[in-house]
């Protein structure tokens, strides 16, 4: 039945493309006429127990197709609104005319894993949001698919243009840099400073590589295949790993200077410390936090997750666990969130396909209590009540509690997905490093990533608290220029 779906949709876009194609010149009208094009998905009652990725990505007349709806703007809102300025009209031209070989090529001039990002950057608030068509058509979900269109130049390349080769790699410089954590930030900060001629070691605290693109975004977003195929130039490039080993616990940032003889460190260890809410309760069996539970659910680690799952929490994290409840046996999962679902940080499409899968979202809602059974594991939790009220500093409407109302409800597992700060191993173990209220470090210059410590760079989460993917990626890079063009005075 999938095949037959795919095939459909391919035949649909062909036809409606060669029609295209035949026209002597292509109006703005016709431009907007074109049917915007979206993948095929697996069936929601089918997936919500497969770890087989929910989309299934775009056909190649699809593609084209969709690349054929940009209106070619002289000042591309698009780029503009993407951390990593990609020049989307270039590359969508180079799509629509069927020449993916220089499309991918110009993707990758911009971004170095488009097959992850393409896969888990919130496109719907970034790029595809500013989409001049998708204003025209006032209706911002109309907007070219940026995501589905990048994914499908990168699976491209991977699938008919023999693979991602490695970058190139300038004269040695005699300079060692050393890189604490394997996750989005790290891993650009390593591949930019290697090919500026450094030599590269990622000090990654687990047992592989990747960080929360491996550890903790489920594999039916992103396939841990797609990462290893982007994380294998690594080694071809000279870049060496320590995995296994916890920066400020097994080695300290001192000792890597003194004893080891790094020249610089660059600091991408994330937001891998997960928060709690505080309430009583939540070390009763069966209560996880998102990273303990997604971690596991990923690394197909037993885990005691029963039949009855809620999520308290509303953003991405929350909507993925909520996801992969499903995953590891539960038949009822529902989200506490204590404002409305148009208040849910969460991407409209992560809440969409969430609510296709069967998760119910509870609003106005927030533990106030945990209660467990003889056995000490969870059993009901009592919420406290909520109004929306005036506007926070954010523009959302705050949730004022209902004094004297509770609602109890029964649950058999509890996963907090209320967000994470920096741990403190690093700071901790390091004179003079500087750290946030919050545990990111300080910063002398946001635009370099300088710390408070001479030669130490951060990057990512552990710069700017828990954000997206790209814009750890923008940091690590941004950080690694910086400390190439100070080594190199």
């Amino acid at each position: 039945m999938i095949h037959s779906d795919i095939d459909t949709l391919e035949a649909n876009a062909k036809a409606e493309l060669d029609a295209l194609l035949a026209k002597e010149t292509v109006s703005l009208k016709d431009k907007l006429a074109i049917t915007p094009q979206r993948p095929k998905e697996l069936l929601p009652l089918e997936r919500r127990t497969s770890f087989d990725e929910t989309n299934l990505g775009l056909t190649e007349s699809q593609a084209r197709l969709e690349a054929s709806r940009c209106m070619k703007c002289k000042k591309p809102f698009c780029t503009a609104s993407c951390p990593i300025g990609m020049p989307v009209p270039a590359y969508l031209e180079y799509v629509a005319a069927g020449n993916f070989e220089e499309a991918i090529k110009l993707i990758r001039d911009t971004s170095l894993f488009p097959s992850i990002c393409s896969r888990v950057c919130p496109h719907e608030k970034q790029c595809q949001m500013n989409c001049a068509i998708g204003k025209s058509l006032k209706d911002p979900s109309k907007g070219l698919s940026l995501g589905n269109l990048e994914r499908f130049c990168a699976d491209y390349e991977r699938l008919h243009l023999g693979g991602k080769k490695p970058l190139p790699v300038d004269a040695p410089t005699g300079k060692k840099i050393a890189v604490i954590g394997g996750g989005p930030a790290g891993l650009a900060a390593a591949l930019d400073l290697r090919t500026f001629g450094h030599d590269v070691v990622i000090f990654e605290s687990a047992k592989e590589l990747g960080g929360v693109l491996r550890y903790g975004i489920p594999e039916f977003r992103l396939p841990k295949s797609i990462l290893d195929y982007e994380l294998s130039i690594l080694s071809t490039m000279g870049i060496s790993c320590r995995t296994g080993v916890t920066v400020g616990k097994d080695i300290t940032i001192p000792e890597l200077f003194n004893n080891e003889n790094f020249d610089a460190i660059f600091i991408g260890n994330g937001a891998g410390l997960a928060l709690k809410t505080g309430v009583p309760g939540e070390d009763l069996k069966g209560v996880f936090t998102a990273e303990e539970y997604l971690r596991k659910g990923n690394l197909r680690e037993e885990i005691a997750s029963g039949e009855n799952v809620v999520i308290v929490g509303g953003g991405n994290v929350a909507m993925d666990a909520s996801r992969m409840a499903f995953r590891l046996g539960a038949k009822k999962v529902r989200i506490v969130y204590r404002r409305t679902r148009n208040e849910m940080p969460a991407c409209k499409a992560e809440i969409t396909e969430a609510l296709e899968e069967g998760v119910e979202v509870l609003e106005l809602k927030n533990p106030a209590e945990i209660l467990g059974d003889d056995l000490g594991r969870v059993q009901k939790i009592r919420l406290d009540l909520f109004e929306l009220g005036e506007p926070d500093e954010q523009g959302r409407a705050r949730p004022v509690k209902i004094e004297g109302q509770e609602e109890f409800i029964d649950a058999d597992t509890v996963v907090l997905a209320i967000g994470s700060k920096v741990s403190s191993e690093i700071k901790d173990s390091t004179p003079g490093l500087e750290t946030n209220r919050n545990g990111t470090f300080v910063v002398q210059d946001p635009e370099t990533g300088l710390t408070s410590c001479k030669n130490v760079y951060v990057g990512g989460d552990a710069m700017h608290g828990p954000q997206t993917v790209v814009l750890a990626m923008k940091t690590g890079r941004t950080a690694a220029k910086a400390i190439h063009e100070t080594l190199m005075r």
